[in-house]
Order: structure tokens, then C-alpha cells, then sequence
């Protein structure tokens, strides 16, 4: 009787393809769990930046005074005491969609002046919004309305919603409400 040693080559082959398979195996489920991981990093990132913005724009409205006789539909225009790019308090923002292709901004974006007329700073938000609805509570109706002239008299709340796009976190299809019931108005409005 003659004793074998070692494999026989359809055995190494058997072993080569079962070790293959597996590997293939493992590679996809592994380049799963780095697409995943991409995309809750790159959905991490875009809502801490949605929830950063949304902080800066509650402190300079929240610290406002609202020019809302000057606001066209589509914007805000507000007299803030909160921390802005200018540096000096009352410094007056302008909110508003930037759609111009000969300016260097785009989408959310902001101006900011600061008191005594210094020149104006425009800083880009968000590049990725195309809409920014901005509406007044009627302190008489109880309704919402888009246009400060539409007011009966001093708002009772501001809303701004961007609407729902695929490209923009989660976070931004909440509209962002503030009372301004504690803060003046400005423009002659009472």
C-alpha cells in the first residue's frame, strides 16, 4: 500500500477557487461599508453646516430690528446686533437667493454694511439653495404673508423657508420661525 503525500492539483485548484470566492466576498461587503461610511460623513457635513447656518441666522435675527418696508418678496433685510463679518453692531444684512451668473456667489448669500456707511460685504451662505420664501405673521390677521406691504402692521413672527431640494440636508426643509414680538421694527411701520 502506498501512502500519499501532499495535494493533488485539483485539490490545490478546489482550494484556490473557494479561497477566491470568499475573497471576492469580503472585498464587496468592504467597499459596501466604505460607501456607507461616505455617505453618512458627506450627510454628517452637510447637516452640521445646515445647522451652523441656521444658528447665525437665529442670533441675527433674534438680536434684529426688521426693515420690512424695504424687503422685497424673496428677501430680509434686518438691522442686527449679533456677531457679522463687519464687525460693529447694528450692522444691517440684506438675506436673498443670489441667481446673478456674473457674480462670484451663488445661492443663499448675504450683504452686510456696517453702521455709519461703511461699504457693503457680500458673503456667500449656501451655494446649493435656489429659493428663500420669506413670510410675516400679521399680528391683525393671524395669517402668514410674503409681502411686508400686505401687513397690517407690525409682524408678529418671521418664517424663512428654503424649499425642499435633493442637494440640501434635511435640516433646511424646516422652516426657521422666530418671534419678533420683543424686537423693534424699523422703516416706519408700527
Amino acid at each position: 500500500m502506498t501512502v500519499r503525500r501532499g495535494t493533488t492539483m485539483l485539490e490545490l485548484v478546489v482550494a484556490l477557487v473557494i479561497t477566491a470566492a470568499v475573497a471576492a466576498v469580503g472585498a464587496l461587503a468592504f467597499r459596501q461599508v466604505v460607501d456607507r461610511r461616505i455617505t453618512v460623513v458627506e450627510a454628517t457635513r452637510s447637516t452640521e453646516r445646515a445647522a451652523a447656518l441656521r444658528t447665525t441666522l437665529r442670533e441675527w435675527i433674534s438680536t434684529a430690528s426688521l426693515d420690512t418696508l424695504i424687503a422685497p418678496p424673496g428677501e430680509l433685510h434686518i438691522i442686527t446686533n449679533a456677531r457679522t463679518p463687519t464687525g460693529t453692531p447694528g450692522a444691517r444684512v440684506r438675506l436673498y437667493i443670489d441667481t446673478d451668473p456674473e457674480t462670484p456667489t451663488r445661492g443663499l448669500c448675504a450683504t452686510f454694511r456696517a453702521t455709519g456707511g461703511a461699504a457693503q460685504r457680500t458673503q456667500e451662505l449656501d451655494g446649493t439653495m435656489t429659493a428663500l420664501r420669506v413670510e410675516y405673521l400679521d399680528r391683525a390677521t393671524g395669517q402668514w404673508v410674503g409681502e411686508p406691504a400686505l401687513l397690517a402692521g407690525r409682524p408678529r413672527a418671521v418664517r424663512l423657508t428654503l424649499p425642499p431640494d435633493d442637494t440640501q440636508a434635511p435640516l433646511w426643509q424646516l422652516p426657521l420661525t422666530l418671534v419678533v414680538d420683543s424686537l423693534p421694527l424699523t422703516g416706519g411701520a408700527s
